[in-house]
């Protein structure tokens, strides 16, 4: 098992994370955790860019043969993107998250939490990427718990992750990855 976590690229962000314990009976009952309440808006941003992705491959067949209207339904695609994004950041509820440096893969996260979590304990996970005013409800379970520096540092193993929220974690490990680069090479010229 911990040679399958280590299998994923692993980076370092500011994300905000919630959480509550959960037993694994109620991990049955939904793929998506229920014990946070969010409004409808939570998630739509998020479900908006996956539709977007899903359409690239047509809008990139119809630029082949129609190029402006491909062009009038990428300004219609960015339009739809600019009110979801409004909306999300009026909606997003940040007010009981704070944001912190986590480690992230597609198989898990780690986070600093002030309490220490038992082993193999079950959580509902609430994520939100403030760049991208994106959010996740995801579930997972405690692999490590360990104090550090008058904190408990928790890792997680994500698990039964629906593959559109795979998806959005593999995309914003790449875009993370990808900035750095951008930085690093601004530095050396």
């Amino acid at each position: 098992m911990n040679q399958e976590r280590r299998q994923y690229f692993r980076i370092h962000g500011k994300v905000a994370v919630d959480y509550k314990i959960i037993t694994e009976d109620e991990m049955e009952h939904s793929r998506i955790p229920t014990q946070f309440e969010v409004s409808p808006f939570f998630l739509l941003l998020t479900q908006l860019q996956n539709l977007g992705r899903d359409n690239d491959y047509h809008l990139r067949k119809i630029a082949q043969k129609e190029p402006s209207v491909a062009a009038y339904l990428e300004s219609m695609n960015d339009k739809i993107d600019a009110i979801a994004q409004a909306v999300a950041k009026s909606d997003v509820e940040f007010e009981n998250l704070t944001a912190q440096e986590i480690s992230l893969s597609e198989g898990g996260l780690s986070f600093d939490c002030e309490e220490a979590i038992p082993l193999n304990t079950y959580l509902a996970l609430k994520v939100v990427f403030e760049e991208t005013f994106s959010g996740l409800l995801l579930y997972g379970q405690v692999l490590y718990s360990g104090e550090e520096n008058g904190k408990y540092k928790i890792g997680v193993e994500f698990t039964d992750l629906p593959e559109s929220s795979r998806m959005i974690v593999a995309r914003y490990i790449l875009s993370t990855q990808a900035r750095e680069r951008q930085q690093i090479n601004e530095e050396l010229y």
